[in-house]
Protein backbone atom coordinates (compact mmCIF):
# COMPACT_ATOMS: atom_id res chain seq x y z
CA UNK A 1 0.00 0.00 0.00
CA UNK A 2 3.00 2.12 0.56
CA UNK A 3 4.41 2.06 -3.26
CA UNK A 4 1.17 2.46 -4.11
CA UNK A 5 0.48 5.56 -2.51
CA UNK A 6 3.88 6.97 -3.36
CA UNK A 7 3.09 5.92 -7.07
CA UNK A 8 -0.13 8.25 -7.13
CA UNK A 9 2.20 10.82 -5.57
CA UNK A 10 4.51 10.66 -8.12
CA UNK A 11 1.06 10.87 -10.84
CA UNK A 12 0.06 14.07 -9.13
CA UNK A 13 3.09 16.21 -9.08
CA UNK A 14 3.53 14.54 -12.79
CA UNK A 15 0.17 16.24 -13.51
CA UNK A 16 0.85 19.44 -11.92
CA UNK A 17 4.56 19.71 -13.08
CA UNK A 18 5.64 17.92 -16.42
CA UNK A 19 5.08 20.36 -19.30
CA UNK A 20 6.19 19.25 -22.83
CA UNK A 21 9.58 21.71 -23.99
CA UNK A 22 7.07 23.50 -26.39
CA UNK A 23 4.76 24.82 -24.16
CA UNK A 24 7.05 24.43 -20.98
CA UNK A 25 5.94 28.61 -19.33
CA UNK A 26 9.53 29.02 -18.00
CA UNK A 27 11.94 27.73 -21.04
CA UNK A 28 13.31 30.23 -23.24
CA UNK A 29 13.14 29.71 -26.62
CA UNK A 30 17.45 29.80 -26.76
CA UNK A 31 16.65 26.38 -23.94
CA UNK A 32 14.46 24.83 -26.45
CA UNK A 33 16.28 25.42 -29.19
CA UNK A 34 19.24 24.07 -27.35
CA UNK A 35 17.25 20.71 -26.06
CA UNK A 36 15.69 20.55 -30.18
CA UNK A 37 19.12 20.35 -31.68
CA UNK A 38 19.70 16.60 -31.40
CA UNK A 39 15.95 15.52 -31.53
CA UNK A 40 15.84 12.99 -34.60
CA UNK A 41 13.50 13.19 -37.11
CA UNK A 42 10.07 11.56 -36.13
CA UNK A 43 9.76 7.97 -36.60
CA UNK A 44 6.95 6.75 -39.73
CA UNK A 45 4.03 5.48 -37.74
CA UNK A 46 2.53 2.60 -39.38
CA UNK A 47 -1.13 1.18 -38.77
CA UNK A 48 -0.86 -1.15 -35.85
CA UNK A 49 -1.33 -4.16 -37.73
CA UNK A 50 1.55 -3.61 -40.83
CA UNK A 51 3.44 -3.02 -38.15
CA UNK A 52 2.96 -6.71 -36.83
CA UNK A 53 3.30 -7.83 -40.32
CA UNK A 54 6.40 -5.46 -41.09
CA UNK A 55 8.25 -7.08 -37.92
CA UNK A 56 6.97 -10.14 -38.42
CA UNK A 57 8.80 -10.98 -41.34
CA UNK A 58 11.95 -9.80 -39.90
CA UNK A 59 14.29 -12.67 -38.66
CA UNK A 60 15.95 -10.63 -36.39
CA UNK A 61 12.68 -10.21 -34.31
CA UNK A 62 12.44 -14.05 -33.75
CA UNK A 63 16.22 -13.73 -32.44
CA UNK A 64 15.12 -11.74 -29.60
CA UNK A 65 11.51 -13.00 -28.90
CA UNK A 66 11.95 -17.17 -29.45
CA UNK A 67 14.77 -16.86 -26.39
CA UNK A 68 12.59 -14.23 -24.49
CA UNK A 69 9.73 -17.31 -24.73
CA UNK A 70 12.11 -19.65 -23.41
CA UNK A 71 13.95 -17.52 -20.82
CA UNK A 72 10.47 -16.25 -19.28
CA UNK A 73 9.34 -19.28 -17.39
CA UNK A 74 12.22 -18.92 -14.86
CA UNK A 75 10.75 -15.61 -14.15
CA UNK A 76 7.39 -17.82 -13.32
CA UNK A 77 8.94 -20.14 -10.78
CA UNK A 78 11.11 -17.17 -8.84
CA UNK A 79 7.47 -14.91 -8.94
CA UNK A 80 5.18 -17.54 -7.91
CA UNK A 81 6.78 -21.13 -6.98
CA UNK A 82 9.88 -20.82 -5.30
CA UNK A 83 8.21 -20.73 -1.94
CA UNK A 84 5.73 -23.09 -2.24
CA UNK A 85 9.06 -25.63 -3.62
CA UNK A 86 10.72 -24.75 -0.55
CA UNK A 87 7.89 -25.68 1.75
CA UNK A 88 6.77 -28.90 -0.40
CA UNK A 89 10.17 -30.51 -1.27
CA UNK A 90 11.89 -29.08 1.53
CA UNK A 91 9.46 -28.66 4.48
CA UNK A 92 11.20 -25.28 5.27
CA UNK A 93 8.28 -23.30 7.42
CA UNK A 94 7.00 -19.76 6.99
CA UNK A 95 9.47 -18.13 9.08
CA UNK A 96 12.41 -19.83 7.51
CA UNK A 97 11.15 -18.88 3.83
CA UNK A 98 10.60 -14.84 4.35
CA UNK A 99 13.94 -14.95 5.82
CA UNK A 100 15.27 -16.42 2.35
CA UNK A 101 12.98 -16.91 -0.44
CA UNK A 102 13.79 -12.94 -1.12
CA UNK A 103 17.52 -13.85 -2.21
CA UNK A 104 16.96 -14.99 -5.91
CA UNK A 105 15.23 -11.34 -6.52
CA UNK A 106 18.48 -9.66 -4.71
CA UNK A 107 20.11 -11.83 -7.19
CA UNK A 108 18.23 -10.51 -10.15
CA UNK A 109 18.62 -7.13 -9.28
CA UNK A 110 22.02 -7.25 -8.90
CA UNK A 111 22.05 -9.09 -12.58
CA UNK A 112 20.36 -5.79 -14.05
CA UNK A 113 23.30 -3.75 -12.32
CA UNK A 114 26.20 -6.09 -13.67
CA UNK A 115 24.74 -6.52 -17.26
CA UNK A 116 25.75 -3.18 -18.37
CA UNK A 117 29.12 -3.93 -17.00
CA UNK A 118 29.35 -7.09 -18.22
CA UNK A 119 28.43 -5.71 -21.81
CA UNK A 120 31.83 -3.08 -21.43
CA UNK A 121 33.91 -6.00 -20.18
CA UNK A 122 33.38 -7.52 -24.07
CA UNK A 123 33.81 -4.45 -25.48
CA UNK A 124 36.83 -3.26 -23.85
CA UNK A 125 38.82 -6.52 -23.76
CA UNK A 126 37.75 -7.86 -26.90
CA UNK A 127 36.81 -4.97 -29.16
CA UNK A 128 33.39 -6.38 -29.58
CA UNK A 129 30.86 -4.29 -31.05
CA UNK A 130 27.97 -3.55 -29.14
CA UNK A 131 25.29 -6.02 -30.77
CA UNK A 132 28.04 -8.78 -30.11
CA UNK A 133 28.83 -7.60 -27.01
CA UNK A 134 24.88 -7.70 -25.78
CA UNK A 135 24.54 -11.10 -27.80
CA UNK A 136 27.81 -12.62 -26.05
CA UNK A 137 26.99 -11.47 -22.38
CA UNK A 138 23.30 -12.80 -22.94
CA UNK A 139 25.10 -16.69 -23.86
CA UNK A 140 27.60 -16.12 -21.05
CA UNK A 141 24.48 -16.22 -18.82
CA UNK A 142 23.10 -18.63 -20.18
CA UNK A 143 25.82 -20.96 -18.45
CA UNK A 144 24.36 -19.52 -15.00
CA UNK A 145 21.02 -20.38 -16.05
CA UNK A 146 22.03 -24.34 -16.23
CA UNK A 147 22.23 -23.91 -11.91
CA UNK A 148 18.61 -24.72 -11.99
CA UNK A 149 18.93 -27.70 -13.33
CA UNK A 150 21.35 -28.59 -10.59
CA UNK A 151 18.40 -27.81 -8.11
CA UNK A 152 17.45 -32.01 -8.63
CA UNK A 153 20.34 -33.03 -7.67
CA UNK A 154 20.49 -31.08 -4.37
CA UNK A 155 18.64 -32.68 -0.97
CA UNK A 156 19.83 -29.26 1.09
CA UNK A 157 17.40 -25.84 1.11
CA UNK A 158 20.28 -23.59 1.53
CA UNK A 159 22.00 -25.06 -1.55
CA UNK A 160 19.16 -24.88 -3.78
CA UNK A 161 18.20 -20.91 -2.58
CA UNK A 162 22.24 -20.58 -3.82
CA UNK A 163 21.49 -22.18 -7.27
CA UNK A 164 18.13 -20.32 -7.66
CA UNK A 165 19.30 -17.35 -6.82
CA UNK A 166 22.33 -17.36 -9.61
CA UNK A 167 19.58 -18.52 -12.13
CA UNK A 168 18.12 -15.74 -10.98
CA UNK A 169 21.01 -13.68 -11.64
CA UNK A 170 21.49 -15.39 -14.96
CA UNK A 171 18.24 -14.39 -16.21
CA UNK A 172 18.24 -10.93 -15.06
CA UNK A 173 21.24 -10.15 -17.41
CA UNK A 174 19.83 -12.26 -20.16
CA UNK A 175 16.32 -9.77 -19.86
CA UNK A 176 18.20 -7.05 -20.07
CA UNK A 177 20.82 -7.97 -22.91
CA UNK A 178 17.32 -9.28 -24.87
CA UNK A 179 16.07 -5.22 -24.30
CA UNK A 180 18.93 -3.83 -25.20
CA UNK A 181 18.87 -6.03 -28.62
CA UNK A 182 15.48 -4.27 -29.26
CA UNK A 183 17.62 -0.71 -29.21
CA UNK A 184 20.63 -2.00 -31.37
CA UNK A 185 18.63 -4.17 -33.92
CA UNK A 186 15.42 -1.78 -34.78
CA UNK A 187 14.60 1.36 -36.23
CA UNK A 188 13.16 4.00 -33.79
CA UNK A 189 9.84 3.79 -35.04
CA UNK A 190 9.55 -0.09 -34.73
CA UNK A 191 10.75 -0.08 -30.95
CA UNK A 192 7.55 -0.32 -28.97
CA UNK A 193 6.28 -2.57 -31.93
CA UNK A 194 8.95 -5.29 -30.81
CA UNK A 195 9.21 -4.74 -27.35
CA UNK A 196 5.72 -5.28 -26.75
CA UNK A 197 6.02 -8.51 -29.68
CA UNK A 198 8.83 -9.53 -27.17
CA UNK A 199 7.19 -9.10 -24.15
CA UNK A 200 4.22 -11.13 -25.34
CA UNK A 201 5.97 -14.11 -26.27
CA UNK A 202 7.57 -13.85 -22.97
CA UNK A 203 4.64 -13.77 -20.92
CA UNK A 204 2.74 -16.59 -22.81
CA UNK A 205 5.85 -18.51 -21.68
CA UNK A 206 5.42 -17.32 -18.26
CA UNK A 207 1.35 -18.25 -18.28
CA UNK A 208 1.97 -21.68 -19.99
CA UNK A 209 4.60 -22.36 -18.01
CA UNK A 210 2.54 -21.57 -14.66
CA UNK A 211 0.09 -23.98 -16.19
CA UNK A 212 2.66 -27.05 -16.71
CA UNK A 213 3.40 -26.91 -13.13
CA UNK A 214 -0.05 -26.47 -11.72
CA UNK A 215 -0.94 -29.60 -13.44
CA UNK A 216 2.49 -31.75 -13.02
CA UNK A 217 4.14 -30.82 -9.97
CA UNK A 218 2.11 -32.87 -8.04
CA UNK A 219 2.40 -35.92 -10.29
CA UNK A 220 5.98 -35.84 -11.40
CA UNK A 221 7.75 -33.33 -8.57
CA UNK A 222 9.58 -30.00 -9.42
CA UNK A 223 12.53 -31.40 -10.38
CA UNK A 224 12.15 -32.47 -13.97
CA UNK A 225 10.58 -28.38 -14.42
CA UNK A 226 13.78 -27.55 -13.12
CA UNK A 227 16.26 -29.39 -14.89
CA UNK A 228 14.16 -28.07 -18.16
CA UNK A 229 14.59 -24.78 -17.08
CA UNK A 230 18.54 -24.92 -16.86
CA UNK A 231 18.29 -25.80 -20.80
CA UNK A 232 15.72 -23.51 -21.66
CA UNK A 233 17.66 -20.84 -22.35
CA UNK A 234 20.60 -22.73 -24.02
CA UNK A 235 17.94 -23.34 -26.97
CA UNK A 236 17.11 -19.87 -26.75
CA UNK A 237 20.78 -18.47 -27.24
CA UNK A 238 20.90 -20.92 -30.54
CA UNK A 239 18.17 -18.70 -32.34
CA UNK A 240 19.79 -15.61 -30.86
CA UNK A 241 23.02 -16.68 -32.42
CA UNK A 242 21.97 -17.77 -34.96
CA UNK A 243 19.44 -14.59 -36.66
CA UNK A 244 21.06 -12.24 -34.96
CA UNK A 245 24.60 -13.34 -36.25
CA UNK A 246 23.12 -14.02 -39.85
CA UNK A 247 22.01 -10.02 -39.96
CA UNK A 248 25.59 -9.04 -38.93
CA UNK A 249 26.47 -10.97 -41.59
CA UNK A 250 24.60 -9.93 -44.30
CA UNK A 251 25.84 -6.48 -43.13
CA UNK A 252 29.28 -6.87 -44.14
CA UNK A 253 28.41 -8.49 -47.02
CA UNK A 254 26.53 -5.72 -48.31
Amino acid sequence: MFSGVLAMLWVVLWWLFYYDPEKHPNLSKTELEFIKQDNEPAPVKLPFFTALKTVGKNKRFYGIAIPAFMAEPARAVLSFWVPLYLAKEHGMDLKQIAMFAWLPFLAADLGSIASGYLTRVYTSLFGCSRVKSVVASSVTDTLLMISLALVALTKDPYITILLISIGGFGHQIISCMLSALVVESFEKGQMATVNWMRGSFAWIASFLFSLLIDVTADKIGHNPLFIAMGFFDLIGAIFLVAFIAERRNKARAA
